[in-house]
């Protein structure tokens, strides 16, 4: 072998080597989160919210097929905002409530879901970008002589390959799994047409439930092909400011997510420190979540952050704020605010499930109300006393253990007594437990900005405590009472005048 034929075949070695390690770096961060989902254990002290979920799913049974919602914030009628407007959306609202409803409301959400499914207009992989939002119930409490915007163009170029993976999700987490050979073909052909637009970090599980139904079916060339998708989307979203990029411009400008009238364009510089623009966020599961929390946790903290400075209120539905977000003059948060804040706080943040209850004080929009529900959810699933991932290639989404109001595992409150001891200068407060019921519990005191007062290194047992107060500023602190599993089981108000 001549010298220039050793380096022509020495090169063309070289370069095979190189693909092949580029390759196995390109698919490095996709085989990290393609195959887990998590899996609760038991969960414990949530009967209250599971009832409050049974209920209204209760309300999206007995409606039927359901519009999408007309959020009308604004006194100008030309101004549309339409909300779970695209095919197949409910599917992940009734995929995270599935495990928490009886088996009589199971029966009934699967015979919802095959109706849905056999629709065309209504499934995942429609042809038609939106639902048709005069077909179907109301979502709205109210009824409307006139449903404006019903032709109108909003939202066109919004998300909607997160649908597929709701019809993953259903699946997978009811064990419906005979109902994806049934529409493979379907959810296939869908993704092959949408598969380019699914860049924000909620549309990205597109990519993830592809992989998922393929490798169920046994086609590697489109679970290979979806994996490799995902690897682009999650190396480009190492930077969160691509995603921005994409909500904003799109790829042509006139095709942006969320900067396209008519309607409101979220990125217009008008709206600068009005508004937060979580909308990449939205319709975000826990795998890319769990991503962001291993590659972007800075980033995304910091505009999170800067998100509940901006709308401390964000869980309060209809707050009075004046973002400009559903219409130019309007007033009002809409349901979109969970989609945004909710996930962030519960799978990023690992907030803890006592304050993940607090921010459901607030009541859904409407009947379906997909971003609350799916929050409702998922708050009950971060009572669970343990969270493992498993591989969904090979392991059936578990049955969840709910805990009973009654019996041995049941953690029981300590009732306490609070009350201010007798002493004019108000630099002490007595704390008595006067039910020795829940045994051995912790306790802490925070002011109004979360900061750390008192609290108690080793449990302590029911009985009277003595706390002083001097020095400390005039104002409300909180007293918080946990048992030993760490959950909060009380709060009260201390005012200190």
């Amino acid at each position: 072998m001549n010298s220039r034929c050793a380096a022509v075949c020495f090169s063309l070695l070289w370069s095979l080597l190189t693909w092949h390690c580029h390759l196995q770096a390109q698919t490095s961060l996709a085989s990290a989160y393609a195959w887990h989902f998590p899996a609760p254990d038991t969960i414990r002290q949530a009967d209250d919210l599971i009832e409050i979920l049974r209920n209204e799913i209760d309300m999206v049974l007995n409606a039927g097929h359901l519009a999408p919602i007309r959020l009308m914030y604004g006194d100008l009628y030309w101004e549309h905002y339409f909300l779970y407007q695209e095919p197949g959306r409910i599917l992940i609202t009734l995929a995270w409530a599935w495990p928490y409803l009886t088996v009589e409301q199971q029966q009934e959400v699967l015979n919802y879901v095959e109706n849905e499914l056999a629709a065309t207009n209504y499934a995942p992989w429609s042809p038609q970008f939106t639902m048709p939002r005069d077909e179907g119930a109301r979502r709205e409490w109210y009824n409307a002589a006139d449903i404006w915007g019903v032709d109108s163009n909003f939202g066109d170029f919004r998300p909607r390959l997160h649908t597929l993976y709701g019809f993953w999700l259903f699946c997978y987490r009811s064990g419906q799994t005979d109902l994806i050979p049934l529409y493979y073909n379907q959810a296939k052909s869908f993704y092959q047409l949408q598969h380019n637009r699914a860049k924000l970090y909620g549309d990205i599980c597109g990519h993830l439930a592809m992989a998922r139904l393929a490798a169920y079916m046994g086609d590697d060339i489109q679970r290979d092909f979806a994996i490799q998708r995902l690897e682009v989307e999650l190396q480009e979203g190492l930077d969160i400011e691509n995603k921005h990029a994409f909500a904003r411009d799109g790829f042509l400008g006139w095709d942006a997510p969320y900067n396209r009238s008519p309607g409101s364009p979220m990125y217009e510089s008008r709206k600068d420190g009005w508004i937060y623009r979580g909308f990449i966020f939205l319709n975000m599961g826990p795998e890319v979540a769990r991503f962001l929390r291993d590659s972007c946790y800075q980033q995304v903290d910091s505009m999170h952050q800067y998100g509940k400075n901006l709308l401390p209120l964000w869980w309060m539905m209809q707050a009075p704020y004046f973002p400009r977000w559903t219409g130019d003059e309007s007033i009002g948060v809409p349901s979109e605010a969970f989609g945004m804040y909710h996930p962030v706080e519960n799978w990023i943040l690992d907030t803890p499930a006592s304050q993940l209850r607090r921010y459901m004080r607030s009541s859904p929009t409407g009947i379906g109300d997909c971003y609350w529900l799916e929050a409702l959810a998922q708050t009950i699933e971060a009572h669970s006393t343990s969270e493992v991932w498993i591989d969904v290639r090979d392991t059936p989404f578990p049955d969840i253990v709910i805990g009973q109001s009654t019996g041995s595992h049941h953690i029981k409150k300590p009732v306490i007594d609070i009350r201010l001891a007798p002493n004019p200068a108000s630099t002490s407060v007595a704390i008595e437990w006067v039910s020795p019921a829940g045994g051995p519990v912790y306790w802490q005191i925070t002011d109004q900005q979360g900061k750390l007062m008192s609290a108690n290194v080793e449990p302590t047992l029911p009985a009277t405590r003595q706390i002083m107060l001097a020095g400390w500023p005039k104002g409300a602190y909180t007293l918080s009472t946990y048992h030993k599993a760490a959950r909060i089981i009380e709060n009260r108000i201390i005012i200190v005048q």
